[in-house]
Order: structure tokens, then sequence, then C-alpha cells
């Protein structure tokens, strides 16, 4: 049931830090990261080019999120900001002067309306695209360290994960919480809403993932399965699929209707603190303390890679053109395509 990966080039790398934060365009082109470095990083989700790198926040980059049209990318930061920019033009739109301590968490909605904080300031504060703060909500006393968003269809609410071991149902435009999940025994690191509207999932450090039934708050099940606490969570767009990172740095993959186990993804060595599916479901892209992004195949767990055989064949090529007489080494001098391949 584990997938082992070999040692072998990661799709995605150049984080001289810690990844925090990770995230999927919805259109499947993109991959945004955040790290520990400063800044956010823009992905090409295929060939894993390096498409943009962002430069402005004055602390860690702890989260990112795409607007669902593809034209925007917010971040938020341990400087107390969030940022939004423009991906056509890899420029920064503006600043956003947004909690009183560190922005932790960050989601947009799937209609592009709303995008919403949470910080160690204790609050929730929620915002239309260009950064107007439209309320704030203060739930529980304690730093909101996940958030997660309802689709409009199911009712565009919010769910916040507290250090204080509760979760918080939030209405749009309502100033304080429908429903308190309480049930975990500490923090809570990681939350997920399915499509329809109808489950939450949260997990944090008592190592459990639970869902709940999002309109009475009820407990549908209990998931065991992690050492260590749960980091991170992520559900597939279709709802089939959810998945969790943990301390230890091991990803576990879950059905999301019977609650078993699928497979657990071994390659990180340090706390996976983000998780994103691709829309279609068939990869994984996940973040970690160990200063690396992974990106993996669903359906087997292997990992994602530049093909280590390619790489090889290329050096190779490369020594023998060298040895080749000059006018040779002019005439074959064109940049040789390095093949992506899954391990």
């Amino acid at each position: 049931m584990q997938a082992k990966t070999p040692n072998a080039a990661d799709l995605l790398s150049g984080h001289p830090n810690a990844v925090y934060g990770v995230a999927w365009s919805q259109n499947g082109r993109l991959i945004g990261s955040a790290s520990l470095d400063n800044t956010v990083k823009l992905w090409d989700a295929t060939s894993g080019k390096q498409l943009a790198r962002l430069p402005g926040h004055g602390d860690g980059v702890s989260a990112v999120a795409f607007s669902p049209d593809g034209k925007t990318v917010f971040s938020s930061s341990l400087d107390r900001s969030i940022k939004i920019w423009n991906i056509a033009s890899r420029s920064l739109v503006t600043t956003v002067a947004a909690h009183s301590n560190f922005v932790w968490s960050l989601a947009c909605s799937s209609d592009g309306k709303s995008v919403v904080s949470g910080g160690y300031d204790n609050t929730l504060n929620v915002w239309t695209p260009d950064g107007s703060r439209k309320q704030s909500v203060g739930v529980g006393g304690q730093p909101i360290l996940a958030v997660a968003m309802a689709h409009p269809r199911a009712g565009g609410w919010f769910v916040a994960g507290s250090k204080n071991s509760n979760a918080y149902v939030i209405d749009p435009d309502a100033t304080k919480p429908r429903l308190t999940l309480a049930g975990h025994n500490g923090a809570i690191e990681g939350t997920a809403v399915s499509g329809d509207g109808k489950t939450i999932y949260t997990a944090g450090q008592d190592k459990t993932i639970r869902s709940w039934d999002s309109r009475t708050g009820k407990v549908n099940r209990v998931i065991d399965g992690h050492a260590s606490y749960v980091q991170s969570l992520a559900i597939s767009d279709n709802g089939r699929l959810l998945a969790s990172g943990a301390l230890s740095g091991r990803i576990r993959l879950w059905d999301t209707t019977t609650g078993r186990l699928l497979r657990v993804l071994s390659g990180h060595t340090n706390t996976v603190y983000s998780l994103a599916f691709s829309p279609d479901a068939q990869r994984l892209v996940s973040g970690s303390f160990d200063r690396t992004l992974k990106v993996w195949q669903t359906s087997t767990g292997q990992r994602v890679t530049r093909n280590p055989s390619r790489l090889l064949q290329a050096r190779v090529i490369s020594s023998a053109e060298r040895a080749r007489p000059t006018s040779k080494i002019v005439q074959n001098s064109r940049p040789r395509a390095i093949e992506l391949g899954t391990e």
C-alpha cells in the first residue's frame, strides 16, 4: 500500500526555505507555492518550469490561492499582509494590511467573489477580490490556523480551524459562527469542504481526521491512521479523494465514501504543511518544511519527477558532442528537451 519513491529530481524545485502553501489553478495549468523564503512562485503544472518568482513580502509567505479565472493569485504572510498579484504581468496589484498578527491561512471562493483569511490575531476576515474588507469575525479567542470555503451553490459559507481545538462554520455576512465543531483534542491544522457542501473535514494535533455534517455539526466519522500530528488537508474537486499530510512527512490518501486508506505517499523528510489536488484529481501537489514541493500521481501514489534516465541520456549526449570537432559542436548545439516521467 505504501508507494516507494526512489531518489530522482522533483518536478518542481527552487525554494531555499520551507514551503508552507500550495495551490493548483482551476484551469489546471498553474501551481502556486508560498515559502518562508518570502516569495511566491508560479510553476507550469505539466513541465515543472518555474514561470514567475514574486518577491515583496517582508516575512515568510504562509499561503497562496488562485482566483477561479486564473488571472490573479493571492498570498498571505507572517508580515501580517495579503498581497494581490496579476498573473499575466507577474506584477503586484496591491498590498492589504490584513491582520494585526501573522496571517496564517487563506482561501478564495470558487466564484471569485470572496477571499477569506485567518490570523494569529484570533480573527477571520472576509475580503472582496480587490482587497476591500467585507467583515471580520472573532472566533474562539485563538489563532485561526486553517480555512476552507463551501461552493456558492452550497451556501458559500466557510469553516475555520482554530488553535483551541474547535472548528467554526460561518455563514456569509454573519458576525458569529453558526456552528461550533467540537471533538478534537488539540489544534486544528487542516480543513476541507466537499463540493456539495454536505461534509466538512477537519484534522489536527490529535492525529485524527473527522468528517462532520455541515448542517447539524454532528460527527459522521473519525479517521485514524497517522502516527503524528496532521498538518494539512485537501479534497479533490470530484469529492472522492481526501489527502492528509503529517508532521512525519507522510501523506495519506483516503476514500471519502468509506473512509478507507488507499495509499501512503512517502518522500518528504519533514512536516507536510500544504496539499492541493489538480482539478481532474489525477495529481496532488505537496509543500513541506523540508523545502521541497512534490507532485504525485493519485492513482498509483508515484512521485512525478524529471525522468532520471533522460537526464543521464542528455549528459551522455552532451559529453559526446564536446568530443567532436568544433564545427559539429556548433551544428548540433540546439538545446534538447528533457522528458518528464513518473516513478
